[in-house]
């Protein structure tokens, strides 16, 4: 065999990074939210520079109720996603209800007949659930959205605006049906290289659209046009990857439904009172606080959703795989890979949050915004307890591979402590009583909780586990928190 030239051993080279970056699932769900990044950096300050507050409010609501509907499929999507990778990892529709069971399984290829039956299963329950999640959106969304319309100068368009999105809003949660099934079956990397492509050209257009002037209408009616684009592509990916999947009969199959139905009801009270909650004090917010303050919260949330997003990516993109290997029982490279992905993903959040406190109210003073950023002590405040909530729910994520859902409980409880304290410390210190609850809440239990649960399922030892992922970047956080609050107010 030939001895490579330097400069061919620096092609090869490269062309193997490529390669490896090109199938990552990290890598490619963090190109697909750095798309989703660009929009904040390029569509959102036009639409703050262009739109009036009462206006911005209306395009955040918009947002945040499309990001409500996604928590109404009542935890299907998560449920369905890990039912599929057990069965890409050779589980028989009896393995699925026995994966919390410590014992070793030899690995197999994937499963045809459990890949059919739970995919046929998902297609019949989301036709379902799908259709009354919309009628809730459309009838909730509606009466949430009267008093912010009412501070319109002209609200005939926003209405219209409004009934573009509830119309189209139930191709977004059968796209859910597509996405799932892709990441169940470890398409991640796929799946998210055409989402770059596809998050890029809505991009484009929301940005041709404000810099011809185009208002709120013509905005929402590029969006949808690529949310309907979107789940079509999701569909397509599907199909080719495994044709197959055409011919699942759409239909209940009992061994799945008594499975699924713990799991998912249980995920879907999570989701709700968790994201849910945090998602709907926006729209909660709107009806008691001036236009001007609800913008800035809402600005405020709709960063920090995409900062834990980004965040996410390292350890939510391995979940497909940490799933295969609970099927197959090799626990010890399950628990290196999700240590691994657990720290990458808080180092992640806390430079994320870092960059946010210092870049964007300068940003927003540059571009000449017509809304102000949230108080720095306010995001800082954020920055902690969507810490905290990170580190609870990435250890509740860990813990669910063995398919013993307790999110209704870590949630569900956590969500009543917080509606709770949110009420008593809003009336206390204001606007940043609600981030200060959050984070009360999420260190006495959520996280907590969390990491218990974890620790005993798959022996490690918590106080060990966390010095090795979550202090550095808590100090990280911490410390920054501390100099932007001295350096703006000092």
């Amino acid at each position: 065999m030939e001895a490579l030239t330097p400069s061919q051993g620096v092609r090869q080279k490269v062309k193997h990074l490529v390669d490896r970056l090109w199938n990552s699932p990290t890598f490619t769900t963090w190109g697909s939210l750095a798309t989703r990044l660009m929009s904040v950096m390029l569509v959102l300050p036009l639409v703050l520079v262009k739109f009036s507050p009462g206006e911005i409010v209306i395009w955040q609501l918009f947002a945040t109720l499309s990001t409500l509907l996604l928590l109404l499929d009542f935890g299907l999507a998560p449920t369905f996603s890990r039912m599929l990778a057990y069965a890409n990892g050779g589980a028989s529709l009896a393995d699925l209800s026995r994966m919390q069971e410590k014992r070793d399984r030899q690995p197999s290829a994937a499963n045809p007949e459990t890949l059919l039956t739970v995919y046929g299963t998902l297609r019949w329950l989301y036709v379902r659930c799908g259709l009354f999640a919309v009628v809730l959106l459309a009838a909730g969304g509606t009466l949430a959205l009267i008093k912010p319309m009412g501070e319109l100068a002209e609200a005939g368009p926003a209405w219209l605006a409004w009934v573009l999105v509830a119309s189209t809003s139930l191709a977004a949660i059968w796209g859910q049906v597509y996405g799932s099934a892709l990441q169940g079956l470890n398409q991640v990397a796929t799946m998210r290289r055409w989402e770059i492509l596809t998050a890029s050209g809505q991009i484009a257009c929301s940005f041709v659209v404000l810099m011809l002037d185009g208002g709120l209408l013509a905005l929402v009616i590029s969006n949808q046009l690529w949310l309907l684009f979107n789940t079509w592509r999701l569909r397509r990916l599907l199909y080719t990857f495994m044709p197959a999947l055409r011919q699942a009969p759409s239909t209940p199959h009992p061994d799945v439904m008594q499975s699924l139905w713990p799991a998912a009801w249980r995920s879907g009270i999570g989701m709700l009172m968790s994201n849910g909650i945090i998602q709907f004090s926006g729209v909660m917010y709107s009806q008691v606080a001036p236009a001007a303050e609800v913008a800035a919260y809402l600005l405020a949330l709709r960063i920090m959703t995409v900062v834990t997003q980004f965040s996410a990516a390292p350890f939510y993109s391995k979940l497909p795989r940490l799933a295969e290997l609970q099927a197959s029982g090799h626990r010890d490279e399950q628990l290196a890979l999700a240590k691994r992905g657990l720290s990458w993903s808080l180092w992640v959040y806390a430079l994320g949050a870092v960059a946010v406190m210092f870049v964007v109210p300068l940003a927003l003073r540059l571009t000449g915004s017509q809304v102000q950023f949230v108080s720095e002590l306010f995001w800082c405040v954020m920055s902690l307890a969507f810490f905290a909530e990170r580190v609870g729910a990435l250890h509740i994520q860990l813990y669910s591979l063995t398919n013993h859902i307790v999110w209704h409980i870590a949630n569900g409880v956590t969500g009543v402590l917080l509606i709770v304290l949110a009420f008593v410390f809003y009336r206390w210190q204001g606007a940043i009583g609600l981030p200060l609850a959050m984070l009360v809440v999420n260190l006495a239990f959520y996280s907590t909780y969390a990491i218990r649960h974890s620790s005993r399922a798959f022996d490690f030892g918590a106080l060990s586990f966390q010095k090795g992922t979550s202090l550095g970047p808590l100090a990280l956080l911490s410390s920054m928190s501390a100099l932007a609050i001295h350096w703006f107010h000092g």
